[in-house]
């Protein structure tokens, strides 16, 4: 059979041939179609997944800034209501913002307020270990406000009253029901050591008010503060309580404006049981035998400093008395039967007593 050949069979052969070459040569282009197909849905899918993923971004930015803004929107509301509160109360427009921004928070005392003199009372119980006072605190106001904020810590506040005295320089108050001044509220806030006394009416510049604060608490152990210790004497365990108010510590036996730049007087009262003696910074001035058998001992006024020089002591040591050259009166409190002055020691020399106080003097 030539190449011309033209018979059927030959035809029959010549196309399977050919359809045979034919499908040899489109096969390889339908499996690359195919492949690209695959890639091409693969990329499809991947952009797909991206562009999910930046939508689902995009919504949770949008539903944080509208949860912000509706936050925004209620302090802006509540604040606007403290602010209507306050003009409901008497106070000044710029000040009606004051509660929100609650200075009792900060570590230091807002500086509205300035003491001028603490009369102090307590009671010392040293059965139970416990002690209960009243403190009157002469202030000065500086800047207007509705709060008085002073520390407190451990203490048990109990009343609290708050009086118009008159202006700085001593006028008296003219106003109904004896100057006194209503309070809102008052609360501690331990996390700052402080006590707040929310008055419904601001207290003016340059006028003198009196806070009156009843209060009571624990005798601790700490060694801080208004504490108890304890020694032998003639196998005799015996108990007395002190003071330790420096650096910040006043504030743990009564409240008061408890940092060093609030320098005011102070006048100290001691109640306490006979078998006790009361010491203080400064001389005795009365002691009365009250008629529950307890002894009140009241303490000349102090000269102007600060909270943490304060000191008292409730205790049955003794004591002795000497004056130096200069007229100065100097004593001696310790145990009972060892009373003396003892010497001072210098390397090896011994210095007597009226050398060391010439020293002092």
């Amino acid at each position: 059979m030539g190449l011309n050949d033209s018979s059927p069979g030959a035809m029959r052969n010549g196309r399977g041939l050919s359809d045979q070459w034919a499908e040899t040569v489109v096969v390889r282009p339908r499996t690359t179609e195919r492949h690209i197909t695959v890639h091409k849905r693969l990329v499809l899918g991947f952009a797909l997944s991206i562009l999910t993923l930046i939508i689902v971004t995009a919504l949770a930015v949008v539903l944080s800034v509208r949860f912000e803004d509706c936050g925004s929107r209620d302090v802006a509301t509540g604040e606007s209501g403290s602010r209507g509160s306050a003009k409901l109360n008497g106070s000044k427009g710029e000040r009606g913002d004051e509660e929100g921004v609650q200075p009792w928070k900060n570590l230091r005392l807002p500086g509205t307020l300035r003491p001028r003199h603490y009369d102090l009372r307590i009671a010392v119980y040293m059965d139970n270990f416990t002690f209960s006072g009243e403190v009157s605190i002469e202030l000065e106001c500086i800047n207007a406000t509705r709060f008085i904020v002073l520390h407190s810590d451990r203490l048990e506040v109990d009343r609290v009253s708050v009086t118009a005295e008159g202006g700085a320089n001593g006028r008296p108050a003219n106003r109904p029901g004896g100057g006194a001044m209503r309070i809102h509220r008052h609360f501690p806030h331990p996390t700052t050591q402080m006590h707040v006394v929310v008055l419904h009416r601001e207290l003016k510049p340059l006028r003198v008010y009196r806070l009156n604060v009843s209060f009571e608490a624990a005798i601790e152990d700490e060694l801080l503060g208004f504490f108890r210790s304890s020694y032998t004497l003639h196998r005799d365990k015996r108990f007395l309580a002190l003071t330790q108010f420096s650096p910040i510590h006043a504030r743990k036996a009564f409240p008061c404006f408890d940092e060093p730049v609030y320098k005011a007087t102070f006048s100290v009262t001691l109640r306490h049981d006979a078998q006790y003696t009361a010491l203080s910074n400064m001389p005795e001035e009365q002691s009365v035998l009250e008629e529950d058998g307890s002894i009140t001992t009241r303490f000349s006024r102090t000269p102007r400093m600060s909270t943490y020089y304060l000191a008292w002591a409730v205790c049955n040591f003794t004591f002795r008395e000497t004056t130096s050259d200069t007229g100065v009166t100097v004593s001696e409190r310790t145990t009972l039967g060892t009373t003396g002055f003892p010497l001072i020691f210098s390397g090896s020399k011994r210095i007597k007593r009226r050398s060391t106080l010439r020293f002092f003097d």
